[in-house]
């Protein structure tokens, strides 16, 4: 299997994804080239494509290939980017963010600007807002339009085209109102609401199933069609607590059904999902309209088909694999990219918080590659980890570093042969893990052990469901890391070798080599720091008994550590004297690593 072999299964999984009717979930590693092969099939097929990616950065490689094939495009006009009035720290600014933030869409907030803001926004005096003049265009002149996931509500940017995204679109549909913003919200819309029997929301919630109620109820929840879900009436709009989305928010407090984890969960037609933790955290799923699309591609390296699945609004979703075995995901990785992939023995090392970072571990690793390849590391790691490396000193031993949550999009280690993936990813579980199943409208929990004690570590647990969802944001958001380095290597370059220093590796990836990483005991600091301030140094000798004298521990611990340092090469010995005693002598204790020292333990591991 060639590259060339991968890109062309790529291809016909794109062209048969986008010849079905429904949407398809295309499964394609890092470097294979899916955002381009995207593009190709527009120029191939001559239909007309929207593409909806993450980050506005990312729209210039799209234009690229777009002029290199000669297709018209145009970049959908978005409404922080393009409206003058942001920006500007005018202080109208903030009553705009407000209202934006309150629901209300840009292009909304300026056709009644003076029903919201009491005047005209400072962008429309001189004539039309720049944005609004972009939006104004007719669709089906461009072959191409290349936008933001949040851009797909928009029903122009759908109708008689096919559509693309292009990776996971996160939490780009969610609605997720701050504590006890939502009921706020709620109460105020019952205020004004006529066809409700209900004020406030503590009597929506405690009074909605009962019978005396339920035909209003009823008539009131057939009556909210798809969009009545806005409520954008200015009266409400000018109290504090205001959601053009309550309507939604007032659907999901009457559907509410309470999980075994005591999470809720609610259904709201059309693709749309509510959930509430025990906190009052509420998150409100809202995806976009794409059943307006003629099909739908999606295309993910590393996917979790569920997410995708609700994402999307569906009920299903066609999932196709570019590599579909664990032995052509290998092929790929050490074959065709030349991946070297060299994993420690470390734990989960779950790096997020930056409570459980081991700076000298991390440190003894980072400081063996700097000697080992002559060369700096670059790494990639939590933002906490960086932090602890520049106050240590550790970053001595680094060449480049990002954090995992700056990566989207990122190719600045796309040239690099030597990384390092330092630590595991590991968000808050209700977000990662129990909100998401609570959307699909299942509970899940840790797992316990027999005896009742909580799985942990490299034991964690949440069942099968909850599994698949945990590793989406840890074993695979690590492989995109390692997958990051050297994306170009030459003909005559091999690919970039990556240290991983964390457990969490998918299970079909087998590393070439297993390492230990041992960090120096306070002990063994005392005794090389002993003898590198003693007057001896650097070419007398010592004994266990001369040593212990200048340092708080006893003779028997200073002979285990100096036989320690012996095996390393750091010194060598000699016996002679009263009580054949061992006499110590400097080889190369100037070389002495600062944090550690790292051991090939592959043939173990194997065993």
């Amino acid at each position: 299997m060639t590259i060339s072999d991968v890109r062309d299964r790529l291809d016909e999984l794109i062209h048969g994804g986008f010849e079905q009717n429904g949407t398809t979930l295309v499964e394609a590693l890092p470097t294979i080239g899916k955002s381009q092969h995207i593009v190709e099939w527009a120029e191939t097929t001559g239909e007309d494509l929207t593409i909806f990616t993450a980050r506005h950065e990312l729209y210039g490689q799209y234009e690229e290939w777009c002029r290199e094939r000669g297709l018209d495009y145009r970049i959908l006009p978005a409404f922080q980017h393009e409206c003058e009035t942001m920006g500007e720290n005018e202080p109208i600014e903030v009553e705009v963010n407000e209202v934006y933030e309150s629901g209300i869409t840009g292009a909304e907030l300026h056709r009644n600007a003076e029903r919201y803001f009491g005047e005209q926004l400072p962008c429309q005096r001189d004539g039309r807002c720049s944005y609004m003049e972009k939006r104004d265009f007719v669709p089906e002149n461009y072959d191409v339009l290349i936008g933001h996931y949040l851009q797909a509500h928009n029903d122009d940017y759908l109708e008689d085209r096919y559509v693309a995204f292009d990776e996971f679109p996160g939490d780009a549909y969610f609605f997720e109102p701050r504590h006890n913003e939502a009921t706020r919200a709620i109460t105020n819309y019952l205020e004004a609401e006529q066809d409700l029997p209900f004020d406030t929301w503590k009597r929506l919630y405690y009074h909605r199933g009962d019978s005396e109620y339920e035909d209003e109820v009823e008539a009131w929840k057939s009556d909210l069609g798809f969009y009545s879900h806005k409520d954008t009436r200015y009266i409400l709009q000018r109290k504090p607590g205001f959601h053009a989305n309550a309507p939604l928010l007032t659907h999901a407090a009457l559907e509410f059904d309470l999980l075994d984890n005591d999470w809720e969960y609610a259904t709201l037609g059309s693709g749309r999902r509510a959930v509430r933790s025990s906190e009052d955290e509420w998150t409100i799923l809202n995806p976009p309209p794409i059943h307006r699309a003629k099909s739908v591609v999606a295309l993910d390296g590393t996917p979790t088909v569920t997410k995708w699945r609700l994402i999307l609004g569906g009920d299903w979703i066609n999932h196709e694999e570019v590599l579909d075995t664990p032995e052509e995901k290998r092929h790929y990785l050490e074959e065709i990219l030349g991946l070297t992939i060299i994993q420690t023995t470390a734990d989960s090392k779950p790096y997020h918080s930056g409570d459980y970072v081991n700076v000298d571990s991390d440190g003894a690793l980072l400081e063996s590659i700097h000697e080992k390849e002559g060369t700096r590391s670059a790494v990639i790691t939590s933002k906490a980890a960086e932090e602890l490396y520049s106050a240590s000193g550790v970053d001595n031993h680094i060449g480049i570093s990002e954090h995992y949550n700056n990566l989207i999009g990122s190719n600045q280690f796309k040239g690099v042969q030597l990384g390092s993936v330092i630590g595991s990813p590991h968000p808050p579980e209700d977000e990662a893990v129990q909100r998401w199943a609570a959307l699909d409208g299942e509970s899940v929990e840790r797992q316990e052990y027999e005896d009742g004690t909580t799985k942990r570590g490299t034991y964690l647990d949440f069942g099968p469901f909850g599994n698949a969802l945990f590793q989406d944001v840890v074993h695979n958001e690590i492989l995109q890391a390692v997958m990051r380095f050297g994306r170009t290597p030459g003909k005559d370059e091999p690919g970039a070798t990556v240290y991983v220093h964390t457990f969490w590796l998918p299970d079909w990836v087998i590393p070439e080599k297993q390492l230990q990483v041992k960090t120096w005991s306070d002990g063994m600091n005392e005794v090389v720091t002993a003898l590198q301030e003693s007057e001896k140094w650097p070419s007398g000798e010592w004994t266990n008994k001369e040593i212990a004298e200048s340092i708080s521990i006893g003779v028997r611990q200073v002979s285990k550590l100096m036989q320690e340092l012996d095996e390393e090469g750091y010194v060598a010995h000699r016996r002679g004297g009263r009580g054949n005693a061992y006499h110590w002598s400097n080889i190369r204790l100037d070389d002495f690593s600062e944090f550690g020292k790292v051991e090939d333990v592959s043939e173990l591991s194997r065993t």
